[in-house]
């Protein structure tokens, strides 16, 4: 090595220059092998800044690369420089590396000396670093006796692997048909890989069963230690790493905080409250109903420039007593909770939308369509918080729809999220179709080809879920991709109508243990997106009101008033040759006072009268005056509560069909003329009470009578039988003009 000086001087030609050592490099290997970097998907990115280090000859410019192990370096990066080697002879950089499907080593050199080489000994890779937060739904993704079912091959041994340990000591696994952990890990596994072929994903469960968030952020509280999940986190983030999805749908131990739920949560993941005030953590956090400490926030484990929180709502939670009535069901008196998961569900999207929320990314599937528990073996049903074991419709598949929520918050899976977005109101009433514009709507059963549930409850129906004015829809049906809803009792709809679905738990169950055991899920919606290991993806539960909202018309409706007479007669006889009736009536009766008749044909050919006990009976006669139907009770009415009454008559079958709220019964009638009616007899509507005095008090929605009837009974499907001006509808000022009105005017 020559050396210069200032000047001309010759150097001593009898010494020797000194021995210049030669340049050396080396790179710090990562903790383990096939360590994992996130390669920033959430933020539109596709690679990951990869952290590296070494020691070496101090001064020398270091040159580094990513060296694809699996292709013999065919996608390795460029060399780049990365460091000057500092004077105590260590340095650090970092390396930029796409996502790719194949493993990496460092690979350095020295600048001035190409051929001064070294290589990591560990190999890593750029893909998908997920973190999944929750109790035992999520920690018996984990556990063998829930994943109790045959795995399913994972076709990739490279591209997952797992980090569990947040209630035990912190591990690793990696995730292949071999040695698929679980069988619902392997179906996570399976998810991923089939929606992403070739790329690489790290899932870390931060999962402990029975514990609340506000447990695991109070040093105070045993029963989740934030020491514990932060171990867990080192481990995976070991060589730098950042997490770039968190998620949680953990719905159950908090859940009881109902409304409250986005208020009491949001400091956990700003420091703030949803009004934008700073919060101060360690301290108390408050919301409406209570407070709690925090010792800790989430901002402590992730950078936000690095993470986004992916935001699904509540999973399954099934009804364990009867929610048969009004009393029972969300928000009635025995509501058994399920108003506080439905509240919960609002406003954890409420919270979402805050304005200071910009950690979250939009709202992913709600996984539900799932079974959860099992038969106990003794005729009822156990464990129904747990999504099931020994089946893949239980944990694998929340397991796959887990997964699919990570991918298509953050713009992995493109497929458009199932939420019913379309609505019509036919403008006649006849029924209601909502649709999802991700596709055809159908359910589980249907997809499998399998039965249809029997008529054993009214709301076994084909698409379950959906309420009418708070209770759930008795008659639904799928039509050309879309959910087709009719009244429940039959008729037509009006404006004050109010259709909603997913209420509640989000399960449309009724019955326990009955809609469990018949597995009342497959009824529920769901959307065929091409997603492997499911038949589709649930339509995401509770859509906006302004979808569903109801556009028909105002109530055509008009009250009796007491004391009035008021009654509707028809102005001509009813034909003498002819055997066929049909009379229906929708309305409110708000008072049994005294014995309220419907309908009645002079000379008592027929009468159909409301007792003060609120039965309701029936008698017919033919034109001879035999008795054909003797006073049979065909129902019960309740003051207050509208209900929906047709009677059909036809003597030559021999059969009077009474419908009353949908539910239709045949009675037989006796050998008669064949003709109704006598000479000279008029049908009267609402024609009186006790004796000839009084009127039928309440509220008239439609009145009709018809010449003719349907097999079968219900309303005929054509009008061209029906009676001249034989249907009787509001306002008031309509009634009131109708030209069968006699008495007082309505309002």
């Amino acid at each position: 090595m020559l050396s210069y000086s200032l000047g001309f001087h010759r150097a001593n030609p009898g010494t020797a220059a000194p021995a210049q050592p030669a340049s050396i490099i080396a790179v710090t290997p990562f903790s383990r092998d096939r360590t994992l970097f996130d390669s920033r998907a959430a933020f539109g990115a596709n690679g990951a800044s990869v952290a590296i280090s070494g020691t070496g000859t101090a001064g020398e410019v270091v040159e580094a690369r990513a060296f694809s192990v699996d292709d013999g370096g065919a996608t390795s990066t460029v060399w780049a420089d990365v460091a000057t080697i500092g004077a105590g002879g260590t340095w650090a950089g970092s390396l930029s590396v796409p996502r790719s499907a194949s493993w990496f080593r460092p690979e350095v050199r020295i600048k001035s000396a190409p051929a001064v080489s070294a290589q990591g000994a560990n190999r890593f890779g750029v893909g998908h670093v997920l973190a999944i937060w929750g109790q035992s739904e999520v920690s018996n993704i984990l556990n063998g006796f829930y994943s109790g079912t045959s795995p399913v091959a994972v076709s990739d041994p490279e591209a997952v692997q797992i980090f569990h340990g947040a209630d035990t000591t912190p591990a690793r696994a990696f995730v292949t048909t071999a040695q698929p952990f679980t069988a619902a890990v392997s179906a996570m596994a399976a998810t991923l890989i089939s929606s992403r072929p070739g790329e690489k994903f790290a899932v870390i469960f931060h999962a402990v069963p029975g514990t609340d968030p506000r447990q695991l952020v109070n040093d105070a509280d045993p029963a989740r230690m934030w020491a514990n999940d932060r171990a867990l986190h080192d481990l995976a983030t070991a060589d730098g790493q950042t997490v770039g999805l968190a998620g949680m749908s953990w719905f159950a131990a908090p859940g009881s905080l109902g409304s409250s739920y986005g208020e009491a949560m949001f400091p956990l993941f700003t420091k703030k409250t949803l009004a934008g005030a700073a919060v101060t953590i360690p301290g108390p956090v408050s919301y409406s109903g209570g407070s709690y400490q925090a010792d800790h926030w989430f901002g402590e484990l992730y950078d936000y420039a690095f993470t986004k929180w992916v935001a699904y709502g509540p999973h399954r939670f099934d009804i364990s007593v009867d929610m048969q009535d009004a009393t029972h069901l969300p928000g009635g008196a025995a509501d058994t909770g399920m108003t506080n998961k439905q509240a919960a569900r609002a406003s954890w999207r409420a919270m979402r939308a805050n304005a200071n929320a910009t950690m979250f990314l939009p709202m992913g599937i709600e996984p539900n369509a799932y079974v959860n528990g099992r038969d106990d073996g003794a005729g009822s049903w156990t464990d129904l918080t747990h999504p099931a074991g020994g089946t893949g419709d239980g944990i694998s598949a929340f397991a796959r729809q887990t997964a699919l929520t990570f991918l298509r918050a953050a713009g992995l899976a493109t497929w458009t999220i199932p939420e019913f977005d379309n609505c019509l109101w036919d403008p006649a009433g006849a029924y209601v179709e909502v649709w999802s514009s991700a596709g055809p709507v159908t359910t589980t059963r249907l997809a499998r080809a399998e039965a249809a549930l029997p008529a054993t409850y009214t709301h076994w129906t084909t698409v379950m879920g959906f309420q009418i004015n708070g209770l759930p829809a008795q008659n639904t049906a799928i039509v050309s991709g879309r959910v087709r809803i009719t009244r429940n009792g039959g008729g037509s709809f009006i404006s004050s109508d109010v259709l909603t679905f997913g209420e509640g738990g989000a399960t449309g169950m009724v019955k326990f243990p009955q809609d469990a055991q018949n597995g009342t899920w497959k009824n529920l919606p769901i959307v065929d997106v091409g997603v492997a290991g499911l038949n589709g993806l649930p339509v995401r539960p509770m859509p906006s009101a302004a979808v569903l909202a109801n556009t028909l018309p105002a109530v055509t409706s008009f009250t009796t008033v007491a004391g009035q007479l008021t009654r509707f007669k028809d102005t001509a006889n009813w034909p003498t040759a002819g055997g066929r009736l049909t009379f229906a009536l929708d309305m409110t009766i708000t008072s049994f006072a005294a014995s309220s008749y419907l309908v009645e044909m002079d000379n008592t050919h027929i009468t159909c009268n409301v007792a003060t006990d609120g039965r309701m009976f029936l008698s017919l006669k033919d034109s001879a005056a035999a008795l054909i139907l003797a006073s049979i009770q065909i129902g019960a009415l309740s003051v207050n509560t509208r209900f929906d009454l047709v009677i059909a008559v036809d003597l030559a079958a021999l059969t009077c069909w009474t419908s009353l709220n949908g539910t239709t019964t045949a009675r037989v009638l006796a050998a008669n003329s064949g003709n109704l009616a006598s000479a000279a007899r008029k049908v009267a509507i609402l024609s009186r009470a006790s004796g000839t005095t009084g009127n039928v008090v309440g509220t008239v929605y439609k009145a009709e009578l018809w010449n003719d009837c349907a097999a079968g009974g219900g309303r005929p499907a054509t009008d061209a039988l029906l009676r001249t001006s034989g249907r009787i509808v509001g306002p008031a000022s309509v009634a009131n003009a109708h030209p069968w009105k006699l008495g007082g005017n309505v309002v």
